[in-house]
């Protein structure tokens, strides 16, 4: 689970929320800020960067304004300083430039930490870095494999010129060093004599050096000058390169950890001409070595291999005593000549199924055979996006044939992983293709269970949300996350709550696509989206239904009403959003006023009507909805007119094989419209309320009380309204019929609803009215049996109302 946030971070946040706005346009300087110590200066710019990484509309660095005073002067003088700095974390900051560092930053003489991946500098911003910052001791240059800015590549940082020795990196006080990707094109040598120079003259104190992906490399024989260096980091570096470098390397006593990794994914492979001998001599030079990486390359050598013979191989070409003794088992034939066990070892895409031998000298070990190995892999490549995708097909497969042991553990890391790496196509796709998985198996646990990991559903929509939002116009990670969405609502629709508003935000700006030409997607992904936003329609209601109408899903549900219709084409969709329609308007006034007068909603149901009337489902739907427009009293007028009023009389005696759906529904809208009296009856010149009433009453009484429907009441509150006995006799049969119809079919629910909303007085008063035909008394009858048999509680029915019992 993520740490809470501190009260300092949730300050900081707050405060530059509130300061942003002031820079937008320009720099300002706001002394009260000089205040801050260097801890809540360092959150204060670590926050600032948060919410600007998320800005694409701002590219200025004019709120680095609030840590330093801008002098006339050219260089700063200390007393410009607002607020003091200890640590830079520019990463992924394209509007940081080499301009924002001269400008603003060099006054701040306590800098310890600066990291400048994926900004928009040049190899020149490295003269201010060596004449400025004297306690830096941690340095990050270069592009990592997901930068924010897609269109950052790694030639920039380097001029088409020859180099100018001036912008050379020394700094002897670095112990911590980065220059990443920042050389994949074409040789050149005086980029390869920048690295040498750099290298050398800032050696004295390294401990770290990571210079991975710096595919273009020739050599590092110079690497013999660090002299204290604990971690040598050279991912992606060609085998070539390392290979004629390896004596330099073997010289670095004092080395604990070496990568050697190569990302086979991105790049040809290349093999080590002598695997089994280039390791052992790296594992004989290096004793105090205790982690080593030699993912995506040969060096594992074979499978299959005779100890006894690999050994006196190894012995005589590393000119070994024939006498020593080595006693690790290992099955990769060049760690023979370990004198102890390994902390880790890297075995990911190894050649020759390298994690899957037997006898593997180490702790912890990446890999793909175990799943074990692949959650050590997802920990420990976090930051190589690539590495991870390839990860992430491994673990699929554990999650898509049910063997995966730790699934909620692997489920974090694959969110560590999203998170990081949120621009990351490929990655993002097959990491929600996981989560699907993961969401799939909370559906059979227990409400303390779910309670426990509350945090982390929340945390795992969010990210599904943040992906879909990102590659909206990528149909496999939509599918993705549409099915995940829809399972997490299935299973888990509490969880759907937590971001409820971001979630229909994202499904309305996905459907939405759809109105423009130029759409990539299949036409099956609006179907789905529909239906999940469908789906969560039906799980709220109030304020919920309110926000779902405020935000314009039923203008956009309308709108792809009309275009299909206008095409004659994609009934399907079109049937769903009828359903969608339908829900949202369910016992929400305003948004049946919505449909009605802001979208000319009758005249999309009169459109529909006429194209597709044989559609028994579009139809029940449509009809489903107005039955909630009939609901509106301020509304009703609206649906008596002569077209539609005559609509609905053929529609209330259609009756294919007992299907009551459209009857049904129908029966609603008219029970509801019978309900408002003589007075509200405007069209009795061409249709009468008497006609209207008996067929009413007459078509209901040849329904099949035992039939089964789609409708699912959450209230009885709108067929309650309608048992009254001074309403026509059309409306309360229709009423009680339902009352009886679900008290029948479905007496678990429904005979609990009566009871709870207070009904059975009223088909009592039903049972006894002098007012009423003998039909519509037995329905009342056959509704309080059903309710009285479902509660065991027998009441004698033949005593009247009023009568009181004698003991």
């Amino acid at each position: 689970m993520n740490e809470p946030l501190s009260l300092s971070e949730i300050g900081t946040r707050y405060l530059s929320n509130y300061l942003l706005p002031f820079v937008s346009d320009e720099p300002i300087h706001i002394s009260e800020l000089s205040c801050l110590t260097p801890r809540l200066g360092n959150l204060l710019l670590k926050s600032i960067l948060e919410f600007r990484r998320t800005d694409s509309s701002n590219s200025t660095d004019y709120f680095l304004s609030f840590f330093t005073k801008i002098a006339s002067k050219n260089e700063l003088k200390k007393s410009d300083l607002l607020v003091q700095l200890t640590e830079l974390p520019f990463r992924s900051c394209p509007f940081i430039t080499n301009q924002s560092i001269s400008r603003y930053l060099l006054s701040h003489e306590f800098i310890e930490i600066i990291d400048l991946r994926d900004c928009h500098v040049t190899y020149k911003v490295i003269y201010f870095l060596t004449k400025y910052f004297p306690r830096l001791t941690t340095l990050y240059i270069g592009q990592t494999e997901s930068p924010l800015d897609r269109h950052l590549t790694s030639c920039e940082f380097f001029s088409k010129n020859h180099l100018d020795p001036k912008y050379f990196l020394k700094k002897s006080t670095l112990k911590y060093l980065c220059l990443e990707g920042i050389y994949t094109s074409t040789r050149d040598d005086s980029i390869e004599e920048f690295f040498h120079t750099s290298l050398t003259q800032s050696s004295e104190h390294i401990r770290v050096l990571d210079l991975s992906r710096n595919s273009s490399l020739e050599q590092l024989i110079y690497i013999d000058c660090f002299k204290h260096i604990h971690s040598l980091i050279l991912y992606d570096i060609l085998p070539d390169t390392i290979e004629s470098s390896i004596d330099s390397i073997c010289s670095l006593k004092t080395l604990v950890l070496l990568d050697l990794s190569f990302n086979r994914r991105l790049q040809e492979p290349q093999n080590y001409s002598k695997p089994t001998i280039i390791l052992a001599k790296l594992i004989r030079s290096l004793p105090k070595l205790l982690s080593l990486d030699i993912s995506g390359t040969n060096l594992a050598g074979a499978f299959s291999f005779d100890r006894n013979e690999e050994l006196a191989y190894i012995k005589k070409e590393l000119n070994i005593d024939e006498s020593e003794n080595f006693t690790i088992q290992s099955g990769i034939a060049g760690l023979l000549v370990l004198k102890h066990q390994l902390e880790f070892l890297g075995l990911f895409d190894v050649d020759e199924r390298g994690s899957a031998r037997q006898s593997l000298p180490a702790k912890k070990i990446t890999g793909e055979h175990t799943e074990e190995m692949m959650i050590t892999s997802l920990s420990h490549y976090m930051e190589r996006s690539s590495v991870l995708t390839h990860i992430l097909a491994h673990l699929f497969r554990l999650y898509n044939h049910n063997t995966i042991h730790n699934p909620f553990d692997a489920g974090k890391l694959v969110m560590d992983a999203m998170e990081r790496h949120l621009y990351d196509r490929s990655l993002q796709t097959s990491g929600s293709a996981c989560l699907y998985y993961v969401v799939d198996m909370f559906q059979n646990e227990s409400d303390s269970m779910l309670e426990k990991y509350n945090d982390y559903l929340k945390r795992l929509l969010i990210i599904i949300l943040s992906a879909m939002n990102v590659h909206l116009q990528h149909s496999a990670m939509i599918r993705n996350g549409l099915l995940t969405i829809s399972r997490m609502q299935m299973h888990l629709p509490n969880h759907i709550m937590s971001a409820f508003e971001e979630t229909v935000n994202l499904l309305l700006k996905f459907i939405r696509l759809f109105f423009h030409e130029t759409v990539v997607h299949e036409q099956v992904l609006l179907h789905n989206a529909l239906s999940v936003l469908n789906h969560i329609a039906c799980s709220v209601d109030g304020q919920e239904k309110l926000f779902i109408g405020r935000v314009g899903v039923i203008e956009t549900a309308v709108e792809i009403v009309r275009r299909y219709w206008l095409k004659k084409s994609n009934c399907e969709t079109v049937e769903v959003a009828w359903t969608l329609l339908w829900n949202i308007t369910d016992e929400t006034p305003e948004n049946c006023r919505r449909f009605i007068e802001d979208n000319n909603g009758l005249q999309a149901y009169y459109d529909c009507l006429e194209l597709w009337s044989d559609k028994r489902d579009l139809v029940r739907n449509m009809l489903g909805l107005l039955g909630n427009v009939a609901e509106v009293k301020e509304l009703r007028h609206y649906l008596i007119t002569p077209m539609h009023m005559e609509k609905f009389r053929i529609l209330l005696k259609r009756s294919l094989q007992n299907d009551i759906e459209i009857p049904y529904n129908c029966g609603g809208i008219l029970a509801n419209i019978l309900s408002d009296g003589f007075e509200a009856w405007t069209i009795n010149s061409s249709i009468e309320q008497q006609v209207v009433n008996q067929e009413m009453y007459d078509a209901v009484q040849t329904w099949d009380l035992r039939r089964q429907r789609t409708i699912n009441y959450r209230s009885l509150a709108p067929i309650l309204r309608l048992m009254n006995e001074n309403y026509p006799s059309g409306c309360v049969m229709w009423a009680v019929w339902a009352m009886t119809n679900l008290t029948t079919v479905l007496p678990e629910k429904y005979c609990t609803l009566v009871r709870n909303e207070n009904g059975e007085p009223l088909l009592t008063q039903i049972l006894y009215s002098d007012k009423l035909s003998e039909a519509i008394k037995n329905l009342a009858q056959a509704a309080l049996t059903n309710i009285q048999r479902f509660f065991g509680t027998p009441v004698p029915m033949d005593i009247a109302i009023d009568d009181e019992l004698e003991l």
